[in-house]
Parts: C-alpha cells; structure tokens; sequence
C-alpha cells in the first residue's frame, strides 16, 4: 500500500472515528457552547486536515468539511438527547406507573430499570437511557437532567423539576 493511500485511509478513519465521537458527545446532553464538544471538534478536524495527502488547498478542504462533518455529528447527538429528554418529560410517570406494577406483583421495585416489561422509554442512540433509577431500601428515586433542570420523582412523590 502506498504511502498516499494510507494517509487517505488515515484520513478516511480518523473522520468516521470523530463523527461517532461527535455523536456520543452530543448525546451527552451538555449546552451548545460547552467546551469540550466545541475543542474535540476543532483538534478532530486539525488531525483529519494533517493525515489528508496532498497540497495545502486540499488540507484546507479536508479540515472545513471535517469540521462540518463533526459540527453535524455533534448536533445530531444533541437531537437525540433532546428527544430522549422530552420523552421522559412526557412519559415519566409511565415509569412510575410501571415500577409500582412491577412492586405490587414482585412484593419489591427492580434492582434496573432493565427488569421492566417492555421498558423503552428515555433512550438515546449510543448511549443508555437519560432516565436514572436507585432502588433504595423501601422505595426508589428516578431522576434525569439536562445541563439547565433536574426532574426527580420516587415511589410517592411524581416528577418535581429542580435548577
């Protein structure tokens, strides 16, 4: 293989690495202007341009189309998080309605959120559910939060929002 063709694969490589990388982070719910998102996606478009062959021109065309390409990952995540997010604001109290079910059968809550028939809700696409559940001893505590509000609710008390 020359050494062109394995710059272009570097390239190629590194590029479908920061998209999935972008993804994850904007999955992980933090505000648009968070820092970290914004550096990975600039160093990540920084690489990609450096492992392109060829002249300047073409470095230059590499890193503006990788950063578009890691701006859009990273606002794709943000989507999914969002939508996750939303959904629990929407459907939470199912989660409630499905723990308590589950209590009444079992004679206790889950030990997982997993452990409930058909639990789907609150999922995003590479990451788990935003929706946090403890088993305590006598109950539970459901939480989920975005970078502004937390809503937390347990096994009495619905979903409160809290800054």
């Amino acid at each position: 293989m020359t050494r062109h063709r394995v710059r272009k694969n570097t390239a190629l490589g590194l590029a479908a690495f920061v998209a999935v990388l972008g993804f994850w982070l904007g999955e992980g719910g933090s505000p648009p202007w968070a820092v970290v998102p914004i550096v990975s996606t600039f160093v990540a478009a920084l690489a990609i341009a450096a492992a392109v062959p060829g002249r300047l021109w073409a470095k230059v065309i590499a890193g503006v189309v990788s950063f578009a390409l890691c701006a859009v990952a990273l606002f794709l995540g943000w989507v999914s998080f969002t939508y996750a997010f939303d959904e629990c604001v929407e459907k939470g109290e199912e989660v409630r309605a499905q723990l308590n079910e589950y209590q009444k059968k079992k004679g206790r809550f889950p030990e997982r959120l997993g452990q409930l028939e058909g639990f789907r809700l609150c999922g995003r696409i590479l990451r788990p559910t935003v929706l946090e559940y403890e088993r305590r001893e006598n109950g539970y505590v459901l939480s989920f939060e975005d970078w502004l509000v937390e809503h937390t609710a347990t096994e009495s008390k619905p979903f409160l929002a809290s800054k």
